[in-house]
């Protein structure tokens, strides 16, 4: 298995990703998507971080989600070396192949299983889907290469620009930034571990599952930094 962009390889994405402004002010507003798949409704927006988010239990309804809100998602794929896919590959469960670095760089991301759909090569870009066995462990595996690589850096900011977009009990990876705000303002939400950040009025905010982090659909403007 190829695991796809460490997060010190995918700095230049996350730089892509700063250059989006926040999208959508009103957290109760629901999109086409969101009327399909409705939102996991599990408590309210300060108790959990998968509440009031959209949910998709398989890699078929992670697709059916991004088609809904008005994205190409064709040749949905598990095979990391199919046409169209990364060239990096992408993150997946550990196995026989892997050493054990690879293995316990694999397990930390808790992901029991990933696809991709799209074209990495279009203007849109494609989507790399996960399905974490654990939503709290790969939140937390995030935090803490977001940490580790801000300290590294010196650049603090890079623990506000999330990579990931969470739904309720599945991710979703774009290979172009400039179409995330879609899936923003359908319901799916950033992971934000910046201890300084707070959200301009009328945006969303909630708990993450990782302990000092939130989920919004805010993102900096690289103009106000």
């Amino acid at each position: 298995m190829r695991l796809y962009r460490s997060l010190a390889a995918g700095a230049a994405s996350l730089a892509l990703l700063a250059t989006l402004s926040g999208c959508g002010s009103d957290s109760e507003t629901k999109t086409g998507a969101d009327s399909v798949f409705g939102s996991d409704g599990s408590g309210s927006s300060g108790d959990s971080g998968s509440a009031n988010l959209p949910s998709a239990k398989t890699l078929r309804d992670v697709q059916e989600f991004i088609t809904g809100a008005g994205l190409p998602c064709d040749n949905l794929t598990d095979d990391e070396s199919a046409q169209g896919t990364p060239s990096e590959g992408f993150l997946g469960p550990s196995n026989d192949d892997d050493d054990a670095t690879q293995k316990a760089e694999a397990d930390a991301w808790k992901i029991s299983k990933s696809g991709f759909c799209g074209e990495t090569r279009s203007d849109t870009g494609g989507w790399i889907i996960y399905l974490p066995s654990d939503m709290k462990g790969f939140q937390e595996n995030y935090r803490k290469q977001a940490q580790e690589f801000a300290k590294e850096d010196g650049w603090t900011d890079k623990l506000a620009r999330g990579r990931f977009l969470f739904g309720a009990d599945f991710i979703v990876d774009p290979t172009n930034y400039q179409a995330s705000k879609t899936l923003l303002e359908a319901g799916l939400l950033l992971e934000n571990c910046d201890p300084s950040f707070k959200a301009p009025d009328g945006y969303r905010v909630q708990d993450a599952q990782a302990s000092g982090c939130v989920l919004t659909n805010y993102l900096l403007d690289p103009l106000d930094q």
